[in-house]
Protein backbone atom coordinates (compact mmCIF):
# COMPACT_ATOMS: atom_id res chain seq x y z
CA UNK A 1 0.00 0.00 0.00
CA UNK A 2 2.93 2.26 0.96
CA UNK A 3 4.35 1.96 -2.71
CA UNK A 4 1.51 4.15 -4.46
CA UNK A 5 1.97 7.31 -1.72
CA UNK A 6 5.84 6.70 -2.96
CA UNK A 7 5.66 6.52 -6.07
CA UNK A 8 3.27 9.75 -5.85
CA UNK A 9 5.45 11.75 -3.80
CA UNK A 10 8.34 11.24 -6.00
CA UNK A 11 6.71 12.51 -9.09
CA UNK A 12 5.50 15.37 -7.08
CA UNK A 13 9.06 16.02 -5.85
CA UNK A 14 10.43 16.29 -9.34
CA UNK A 15 7.70 18.13 -11.03
CA UNK A 16 9.01 20.70 -8.04
CA UNK A 17 12.21 19.74 -9.01
CA UNK A 18 11.82 20.92 -12.55
CA UNK A 19 9.39 24.33 -12.05
CA UNK A 20 11.89 27.28 -12.09
CA UNK A 21 10.51 30.78 -10.88
CA UNK A 22 11.22 32.60 -14.33
CA UNK A 23 11.32 36.40 -15.44
CA UNK A 24 7.87 36.06 -16.54
CA UNK A 25 6.69 34.70 -13.93
CA UNK A 26 8.08 37.28 -11.33
CA UNK A 27 6.83 40.22 -13.88
CA UNK A 28 3.41 38.55 -13.51
CA UNK A 29 3.69 38.47 -9.68
CA UNK A 30 4.94 41.80 -9.81
CA UNK A 31 2.19 43.22 -12.22
CA UNK A 32 -0.89 41.90 -9.73
CA UNK A 33 0.74 43.36 -6.73
CA UNK A 34 0.61 46.31 -8.63
CA UNK A 35 -3.36 46.18 -9.27
CA UNK A 36 -3.80 44.98 -5.94
CA UNK A 37 -2.54 48.49 -4.53
CA UNK A 38 -5.56 50.57 -4.73
CA UNK A 39 -7.81 48.39 -2.98
CA UNK A 40 -5.42 47.24 -0.39
CA UNK A 41 -4.87 51.54 0.41
CA UNK A 42 -8.98 52.08 0.65
CA UNK A 43 -9.15 48.79 2.84
CA UNK A 44 -5.88 50.15 5.07
CA UNK A 45 -8.52 53.60 5.18
CA UNK A 46 -11.67 51.92 5.80
CA UNK A 47 -12.96 52.93 2.74
CA UNK A 48 -14.87 49.91 1.00
CA UNK A 49 -18.52 49.28 1.91
CA UNK A 50 -20.73 47.19 3.36
CA UNK A 51 -22.21 44.08 1.44
CA UNK A 52 -20.04 41.54 -0.43
CA UNK A 53 -21.60 42.56 -3.79
CA UNK A 54 -20.46 46.15 -3.34
CA UNK A 55 -16.85 45.14 -1.90
CA UNK A 56 -16.41 42.88 -4.28
CA UNK A 57 -17.19 45.46 -7.16
CA UNK A 58 -15.32 48.25 -5.19
CA UNK A 59 -12.52 46.10 -5.36
CA UNK A 60 -12.74 45.40 -9.03
CA UNK A 61 -13.01 49.11 -9.98
CA UNK A 62 -9.85 50.26 -8.45
CA UNK A 63 -7.97 47.16 -9.58
CA UNK A 64 -9.18 48.00 -13.29
CA UNK A 65 -8.30 51.71 -12.81
CA UNK A 66 -5.11 50.71 -11.82
CA UNK A 67 -4.99 48.05 -14.98
CA UNK A 68 -5.65 50.88 -17.18
CA UNK A 69 -2.44 53.33 -16.04
CA UNK A 70 -0.52 50.34 -16.17
CA UNK A 71 -1.35 50.17 -19.67
CA UNK A 72 1.02 53.52 -20.35
CA UNK A 73 4.30 51.81 -18.86
CA UNK A 74 3.79 48.69 -20.18
CA UNK A 75 3.22 50.06 -24.06
CA UNK A 76 6.05 52.75 -23.27
CA UNK A 77 9.08 50.78 -23.99
CA UNK A 78 10.75 51.90 -20.49
CA UNK A 79 14.23 49.10 -21.09
CA UNK A 80 15.39 51.22 -18.20
CA UNK A 81 13.23 49.91 -15.81
CA UNK A 82 13.24 46.64 -14.72
CA UNK A 83 9.62 45.89 -14.19
CA UNK A 84 8.56 47.00 -18.27
CA UNK A 85 12.36 46.00 -19.36
CA UNK A 86 10.79 42.89 -21.20
CA UNK A 87 9.47 44.57 -24.14
CA UNK A 88 8.08 41.50 -25.64
CA UNK A 89 6.02 40.43 -22.41
CA UNK A 90 4.88 43.84 -21.70
CA UNK A 91 3.61 44.18 -25.27
CA UNK A 92 1.60 41.42 -25.00
CA UNK A 93 0.31 41.56 -21.59
CA UNK A 94 -0.57 45.36 -23.07
CA UNK A 95 -2.73 43.67 -25.92
CA UNK A 96 -4.28 41.24 -23.62
CA UNK A 97 -5.22 43.22 -20.99
CA UNK A 98 -6.82 46.40 -23.08
CA UNK A 99 -9.20 43.58 -24.43
CA UNK A 100 -10.22 42.90 -20.94
CA UNK A 101 -10.41 46.41 -20.16
CA UNK A 102 -12.65 47.19 -22.67
CA UNK A 103 -14.88 43.81 -21.78
CA UNK A 104 -15.24 45.57 -18.11
CA UNK A 105 -15.69 49.09 -18.58
CA UNK A 106 -18.15 48.37 -21.12
CA UNK A 107 -20.24 46.39 -17.93
CA UNK A 108 -18.82 48.94 -15.56
CA UNK A 109 -22.21 50.56 -15.35
CA UNK A 110 -23.95 47.27 -16.10
CA UNK A 111 -22.64 46.09 -12.60
CA UNK A 112 -23.52 49.22 -10.91
CA UNK A 113 -27.32 49.15 -11.48
CA UNK A 114 -27.43 45.08 -11.64
CA UNK A 115 -28.77 44.93 -7.78
CA UNK A 116 -31.97 47.34 -9.19
CA UNK A 117 -33.02 44.43 -11.21
CA UNK A 118 -33.96 42.43 -8.25
CA UNK A 119 -36.18 45.22 -7.34
CA UNK A 120 -37.69 45.78 -9.91
CA UNK A 121 -37.79 46.92 -14.11
CA UNK A 122 -38.76 50.41 -13.29
CA UNK A 123 -36.57 50.52 -10.78
CA UNK A 124 -33.63 49.29 -13.02
CA UNK A 125 -34.81 51.60 -16.28
CA UNK A 126 -35.01 54.64 -13.91
CA UNK A 127 -31.31 54.13 -13.01
CA UNK A 128 -30.12 53.75 -16.11
CA UNK A 129 -32.16 56.97 -17.97
CA UNK A 130 -30.41 58.83 -14.83
CA UNK A 131 -26.64 57.46 -15.67
CA UNK A 132 -27.41 58.85 -19.44
CA UNK A 133 -29.00 61.82 -18.65
CA UNK A 134 -26.68 62.91 -15.33
CA UNK A 135 -24.66 66.12 -16.02
CA UNK A 136 -21.92 64.75 -13.38
CA UNK A 137 -21.90 61.51 -15.06
CA UNK A 138 -21.23 62.91 -18.42
CA UNK A 139 -17.19 62.03 -17.93
CA UNK A 140 -17.53 58.70 -17.81
CA UNK A 141 -19.96 58.17 -20.38
CA UNK A 142 -17.68 59.72 -23.44
CA UNK A 143 -15.22 57.65 -21.56
CA UNK A 144 -17.23 54.71 -22.16
CA UNK A 145 -17.37 55.33 -25.64
CA UNK A 146 -14.33 56.26 -26.36
CA UNK A 147 -13.09 52.90 -24.56
CA UNK A 148 -15.37 50.86 -26.78
CA UNK A 149 -13.78 52.44 -29.85
CA UNK A 150 -10.26 52.40 -28.81
CA UNK A 151 -10.86 48.68 -28.59
CA UNK A 152 -12.66 47.84 -31.36
CA UNK A 153 -9.85 49.77 -33.53
CA UNK A 154 -6.99 47.60 -31.55
CA UNK A 155 -8.80 44.36 -32.03
CA UNK A 156 -9.46 44.91 -36.00
CA UNK A 157 -6.42 46.57 -36.34
CA UNK A 158 -5.14 44.80 -39.42
CA UNK A 159 -8.43 44.53 -40.74
CA UNK A 160 -8.64 48.36 -40.81
CA UNK A 161 -7.44 50.07 -44.40
CA UNK A 162 -5.57 52.35 -41.97
CA UNK A 163 -1.51 52.93 -42.01
CA UNK A 164 0.43 51.64 -39.09
CA UNK A 165 1.43 55.05 -37.88
CA UNK A 166 -2.14 56.55 -38.70
CA UNK A 167 -3.29 53.98 -36.45
CA UNK A 168 -0.80 54.15 -33.58
CA UNK A 169 -1.21 57.63 -33.59
CA UNK A 170 -4.99 57.70 -32.80
CA UNK A 171 -3.95 54.65 -30.17
CA UNK A 172 -2.48 56.90 -28.29
CA UNK A 173 -4.63 59.86 -28.76
CA UNK A 174 -7.64 57.74 -27.64
CA UNK A 175 -5.23 56.23 -24.47
CA UNK A 176 -4.88 59.84 -23.41
CA UNK A 177 -8.16 60.71 -23.67
CA UNK A 178 -9.53 57.76 -22.08
CA UNK A 179 -7.07 58.55 -19.03
CA UNK A 180 -8.12 61.89 -18.24
CA UNK A 181 -11.86 61.08 -18.40
CA UNK A 182 -11.48 58.50 -16.45
CA UNK A 183 -9.75 60.22 -14.01
CA UNK A 184 -11.88 63.26 -13.79
CA UNK A 185 -15.14 60.90 -13.29
CA UNK A 186 -13.53 58.44 -10.70
CA UNK A 187 -12.16 62.01 -8.70
CA UNK A 188 -15.14 63.51 -8.49
CA UNK A 189 -18.11 60.93 -9.24
CA UNK A 190 -15.95 57.71 -8.38
CA UNK A 191 -17.52 56.54 -4.41
CA UNK A 192 -14.27 56.52 -3.47
CA UNK A 193 -13.01 60.35 -4.89
CA UNK A 194 -16.20 61.33 -3.33
CA UNK A 195 -15.80 60.95 0.16
CA UNK A 196 -11.71 60.83 0.61
CA UNK A 197 -9.90 63.72 -1.20
CA UNK A 198 -6.88 62.12 -0.04
CA UNK A 199 -7.49 58.77 -1.86
CA UNK A 200 -7.51 61.62 -5.49
CA UNK A 201 -4.19 61.86 -5.07
CA UNK A 202 -3.34 58.42 -5.86
CA UNK A 203 -5.73 58.57 -9.55
CA UNK A 204 -3.69 61.92 -10.39
CA UNK A 205 -0.37 60.92 -9.80
CA UNK A 206 -0.94 57.85 -11.26
CA UNK A 207 -2.27 60.19 -14.57
CA UNK A 208 1.02 62.35 -14.08
CA UNK A 209 3.05 59.74 -14.24
CA UNK A 210 1.22 58.25 -17.05
CA UNK A 211 1.01 61.35 -19.15
CA UNK A 212 4.75 62.13 -18.16
CA UNK A 213 5.54 58.22 -20.15
CA UNK A 214 3.87 60.01 -23.54
CA UNK A 215 5.48 63.19 -23.68
CA UNK A 216 8.47 61.44 -22.98
CA UNK A 217 7.64 58.97 -25.73
CA UNK A 218 6.95 60.93 -28.19
CA UNK A 219 8.97 64.73 -27.93
CA UNK A 220 11.69 64.03 -25.43
CA UNK A 221 13.09 60.46 -26.62
CA UNK A 222 13.28 61.49 -30.14
CA UNK A 223 15.69 64.54 -29.83
CA UNK A 224 17.73 62.12 -27.89
CA UNK A 225 17.62 59.65 -30.37
CA UNK A 226 18.31 62.54 -33.01
CA UNK A 227 21.30 63.54 -31.84
CA UNK A 228 22.51 59.65 -32.39
CA UNK A 229 21.96 59.49 -36.02
CA UNK A 230 22.92 56.39 -38.03
CA UNK A 231 23.92 56.40 -41.54
CA UNK A 232 23.75 53.30 -44.58
CA UNK A 233 26.23 51.81 -45.40
CA UNK A 234 25.33 48.78 -47.42
CA UNK A 235 22.13 47.34 -48.52
CA UNK A 236 22.24 44.36 -50.09
CA UNK A 237 19.43 41.91 -50.98
CA UNK A 238 20.86 38.25 -49.69
CA UNK A 239 18.26 36.00 -50.92
CA UNK A 240 14.89 36.37 -53.16
CA UNK A 241 13.22 37.67 -50.20
CA UNK A 242 15.87 39.04 -47.25
CA UNK A 243 17.53 42.05 -47.51
CA UNK A 244 20.83 42.78 -45.33
CA UNK A 245 21.21 46.37 -43.78
CA UNK A 246 23.83 47.87 -42.59
CA UNK A 247 24.07 51.03 -40.42
CA UNK A 248 27.05 52.87 -38.78
CA UNK A 249 26.97 55.35 -36.20
CA UNK A 250 28.05 59.01 -37.76
CA UNK A 251 30.24 59.72 -34.04
CA UNK A 252 31.53 56.51 -34.89
CA UNK A 253 30.23 55.94 -31.06
CA UNK A 254 30.27 51.71 -30.29
CA UNK A 255 26.18 50.49 -29.68
CA UNK A 256 26.48 48.73 -26.90
CA UNK A 257 23.80 45.65 -26.95
CA UNK A 258 23.54 41.77 -26.40
CA UNK A 259 23.56 39.13 -28.98
CA UNK A 260 19.92 38.12 -29.79
CA UNK A 261 18.06 41.64 -29.03
CA UNK A 262 16.37 44.05 -31.41
CA UNK A 263 15.95 47.85 -32.05
CA UNK A 264 13.38 49.76 -33.82
CA UNK A 265 14.99 51.65 -36.95
CA UNK A 266 13.15 54.89 -38.35
CA UNK A 267 14.74 55.93 -41.74
CA UNK A 268 12.16 58.88 -42.21
CA UNK A 269 14.64 60.78 -42.04
CA UNK A 270 12.87 62.71 -38.60
CA UNK A 271 13.76 61.30 -35.11
CA UNK A 272 10.01 62.30 -34.59
CA UNK A 273 8.05 60.74 -37.14
CA UNK A 274 6.14 58.15 -36.08
CA UNK A 275 7.21 55.14 -39.08
CA UNK A 276 9.91 52.97 -37.02
CA UNK A 277 10.05 49.13 -37.22
CA UNK A 278 11.77 46.82 -34.61
CA UNK A 279 14.40 43.93 -36.33
CA UNK A 280 17.01 41.64 -34.59
CA UNK A 281 20.24 42.49 -34.60
CA UNK A 282 21.87 40.39 -36.70
CA UNK A 283 25.68 41.16 -35.90
CA UNK A 284 27.73 40.56 -33.24
CA UNK A 285 29.10 43.05 -30.26
CA UNK A 286 32.22 44.63 -31.29
CA UNK A 287 34.19 47.80 -31.13
CA UNK A 288 33.08 49.15 -34.07
CA UNK A 289 30.20 51.54 -34.38
CA UNK A 290 27.96 49.44 -36.90
CA UNK A 291 24.88 47.55 -36.82
CA UNK A 292 23.71 44.82 -39.63
CA UNK A 293 20.01 43.39 -39.57
CA UNK A 294 18.87 40.75 -41.75
CA UNK A 295 15.19 41.88 -42.64
CA UNK A 296 12.78 40.14 -44.75
CA UNK A 297 10.35 41.35 -46.98
CA UNK A 298 6.69 40.76 -45.92
CA UNK A 299 5.16 43.92 -47.21
CA UNK A 300 4.11 47.35 -46.09
CA UNK A 301 7.79 48.90 -45.15
CA UNK A 302 9.72 45.79 -46.26
CA UNK A 303 8.85 45.94 -49.59
CA UNK A 304 10.33 49.67 -50.06
CA UNK A 305 13.68 48.29 -49.05
CA UNK A 306 15.21 48.68 -52.03
CA UNK A 307 14.27 52.28 -52.11
CA UNK A 308 17.06 52.90 -49.31
CA UNK A 309 20.44 54.67 -49.99
CA UNK A 310 23.69 54.64 -49.01
CA UNK A 311 24.46 57.60 -47.02
CA UNK A 312 20.88 58.07 -45.65
CA UNK A 313 20.01 59.02 -42.15
CA UNK A 314 18.78 56.18 -40.13
CA UNK A 315 17.52 56.72 -35.87
CA UNK A 316 17.92 54.03 -34.07
CA UNK A 317 15.89 53.24 -30.85
CA UNK A 318 17.42 50.57 -28.41
CA UNK A 319 18.62 48.25 -27.82
CA UNK A 320 15.41 46.38 -26.56
CA UNK A 321 15.00 42.25 -25.25
CA UNK A 322 15.82 39.93 -22.71
CA UNK A 323 17.11 37.19 -24.65
CA UNK A 324 20.55 36.92 -24.46
CA UNK A 325 23.52 34.25 -23.95
CA UNK A 326 23.44 35.32 -20.36
CA UNK A 327 20.46 33.27 -19.93
CA UNK A 328 22.10 29.98 -20.94
CA UNK A 329 25.58 30.98 -19.01
CA UNK A 330 25.37 27.46 -16.50
CA UNK A 331 23.46 25.14 -19.34
CA UNK A 332 25.52 22.37 -20.82
CA UNK A 333 24.54 22.94 -24.47
CA UNK A 334 22.66 25.11 -26.45
CA UNK A 335 20.52 24.74 -29.38
CA UNK A 336 19.16 27.48 -31.88
CA UNK A 337 16.16 27.36 -33.51
CA UNK A 338 15.60 29.52 -36.84
CA UNK A 339 12.10 29.69 -38.99
CA UNK A 340 12.59 32.13 -41.87
CA UNK A 341 13.63 35.80 -40.83
CA UNK A 342 13.89 34.32 -37.77
CA UNK A 343 17.55 33.90 -38.75
CA UNK A 344 18.99 36.86 -37.96
CA UNK A 345 19.21 36.85 -33.89
CA UNK A 346 20.11 33.19 -34.58
CA UNK A 347 23.20 34.79 -36.21
CA UNK A 348 23.60 37.45 -33.07
CA UNK A 349 24.00 34.37 -30.96
CA UNK A 350 25.60 32.27 -32.76
CA UNK A 351 28.44 35.21 -34.08
CA UNK A 352 28.91 35.54 -30.18
CA UNK A 353 29.61 32.09 -29.39
CA UNK A 354 31.79 31.97 -31.52
CA UNK A 355 33.60 35.05 -30.60
CA UNK A 356 33.74 33.80 -27.01
CA UNK A 357 35.17 30.67 -28.06
CA UNK A 358 32.34 28.41 -26.67
CA UNK A 359 33.53 24.70 -26.77
CA UNK A 360 29.70 23.60 -25.53
CA UNK A 361 27.90 21.89 -28.06
CA UNK A 362 25.82 24.07 -30.07
CA UNK A 363 23.17 22.74 -32.78
CA UNK A 364 21.35 25.41 -34.90
CA UNK A 365 17.91 23.96 -36.93
CA UNK A 366 17.39 26.33 -39.65
CA UNK A 367 14.17 25.83 -41.24
CA UNK A 368 12.89 27.76 -44.62
CA UNK A 369 10.69 27.44 -47.22
CA UNK A 370 13.54 26.63 -49.43
CA UNK A 371 17.33 26.05 -49.78
CA UNK A 372 17.79 29.52 -51.90
CA UNK A 373 15.58 31.69 -49.50
CA UNK A 374 18.09 30.63 -46.67
CA UNK A 375 21.09 33.36 -46.13
CA UNK A 376 24.21 33.06 -44.63
CA UNK A 377 25.01 29.53 -45.75
CA UNK A 378 28.54 30.03 -46.57
CA UNK A 379 29.37 31.83 -43.20
CA UNK A 380 27.11 28.81 -41.08
CA UNK A 381 29.30 26.14 -43.26
CA UNK A 382 32.64 27.59 -42.73
CA UNK A 383 31.91 27.59 -39.17
CA UNK A 384 30.66 24.07 -38.79
CA UNK A 385 33.85 23.25 -40.07
CA UNK A 386 35.78 25.68 -38.11
CA UNK A 387 33.96 24.92 -34.32
CA UNK A 388 34.29 21.11 -34.15
CA UNK A 389 31.31 21.56 -31.12
CA UNK A 390 28.87 23.29 -33.89
CA UNK A 391 26.12 21.29 -35.80
CA UNK A 392 24.18 22.81 -38.41
CA UNK A 393 20.39 21.27 -39.42
CA UNK A 394 18.54 22.99 -42.36
CA UNK A 395 15.37 21.79 -42.76
CA UNK A 396 13.49 22.99 -46.38
CA UNK A 397 9.89 22.66 -47.27
CA UNK A 398 11.15 22.42 -50.90
CA UNK A 399 14.30 20.92 -52.41
CA UNK A 400 13.94 22.01 -56.16
CA UNK A 401 17.66 20.75 -56.51
CA UNK A 402 18.08 16.77 -55.86
CA UNK A 403 21.58 17.61 -54.91
CA UNK A 404 20.33 19.05 -51.79
CA UNK A 405 19.29 15.66 -50.58
CA UNK A 406 22.76 14.46 -50.68
CA UNK A 407 24.41 17.22 -47.98
CA UNK A 408 23.70 15.33 -44.54
CA UNK A 409 22.88 18.75 -42.52
CA UNK A 410 19.68 19.16 -45.70
CA UNK A 411 16.20 17.49 -44.90
CA UNK A 412 12.82 18.10 -46.78
CA UNK A 413 9.90 19.31 -44.60
CA UNK A 414 9.45 21.35 -41.55
CA UNK A 415 11.14 21.20 -37.98
CA UNK A 416 9.43 19.14 -35.79
CA UNK A 417 10.17 16.94 -32.79
CA UNK A 418 12.80 14.19 -34.07
CA UNK A 419 14.96 17.21 -35.50
CA UNK A 420 15.13 19.21 -31.67
CA UNK A 421 15.22 15.88 -29.79
CA UNK A 422 18.45 14.90 -32.06
CA UNK A 423 20.18 18.33 -30.96
CA UNK A 424 19.99 17.52 -27.38
CA UNK A 425 23.75 15.06 -26.25
CA UNK A 426 21.45 12.49 -25.12
CA UNK A 427 19.94 12.21 -21.15
CA UNK A 428 20.89 16.48 -21.17
CA UNK A 429 17.71 17.81 -22.19
CA UNK A 430 17.40 19.24 -18.38
CA UNK A 431 20.17 21.04 -18.84
CA UNK A 432 19.88 22.86 -22.46
CA UNK A 433 19.11 26.24 -23.16
CA UNK A 434 17.02 26.68 -26.75
CA UNK A 435 16.41 29.71 -28.03
CA UNK A 436 13.34 30.57 -30.68
CA UNK A 437 13.03 33.17 -33.26
CA UNK A 438 10.70 32.85 -35.84
CA UNK A 439 6.31 33.08 -36.96
CA UNK A 440 3.75 32.72 -34.10
CA UNK A 441 2.90 29.34 -35.41
CA UNK A 442 6.64 27.84 -35.59
CA UNK A 443 7.05 29.28 -31.89
CA UNK A 444 3.53 27.56 -30.43
CA UNK A 445 4.72 24.16 -32.46
CA UNK A 446 8.00 24.32 -31.22
CA UNK A 447 7.33 25.19 -27.34
CA UNK A 448 5.06 22.27 -27.70
CA UNK A 449 7.77 20.07 -29.13
CA UNK A 450 9.94 21.12 -25.85
CA UNK A 451 7.79 20.85 -23.53
CA UNK A 452 6.67 17.26 -24.57
CA UNK A 453 10.76 16.11 -24.83
CA UNK A 454 10.98 17.12 -20.77
CA UNK A 455 12.24 20.93 -21.14
CA UNK A 456 11.27 23.63 -18.64
CA UNK A 457 9.90 26.77 -19.43
CA UNK A 458 13.03 28.25 -17.75
CA UNK A 459 14.95 26.97 -20.77
CA UNK A 460 13.16 28.12 -23.71
CA UNK A 461 14.10 31.51 -24.84
CA UNK A 462 12.06 33.24 -27.99
CA UNK A 463 10.86 36.79 -28.53
CA UNK A 464 8.10 36.82 -31.26
CA UNK A 465 8.34 41.26 -32.06
CA UNK A 466 4.80 41.18 -33.41
CA UNK A 467 4.30 44.58 -32.71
Amino acid sequence: MSMPNTFNLKAIKFRLSRFRLTNKHTLTLAYLVLLLLPFVVAESLGMLFEGMYNRVLSALNLSAMMAFFVQFPLAGRLRHVPLFANIDWSIAKHKKIGKYLGVFFFLHPLLIVAPKMLLSFDALSTSIISMITSPQLLTGLIAWVVMAVWVLMSVYKDKLNMRYETWRLWHVIGLVAIATLATLHITTVGSHGQYNQEFNVIWWSLYTLSMMIVIYNYFIKPRIIQRQPFTITSIEKVSPCDWQLTIESKSKQRFAFEAGQFAWINTSGSAYNLEQHPFSIASVQNNAAQLSFIIRELGDYTSSLNQLEIGQTVFVDGPYGSMSLDQSRTSQGITLIAGGAGIAPMMSLLRGLARQNDTRPIRLIYGNRSLERMVCLDELEALEKRMANVQLQLVCQQLENAKDTLRPYVRQGLIGKSEIDASFTAGQQQNWAVYLCGPTAMIDATTTHLKQLGLASSQVHFEQLAY
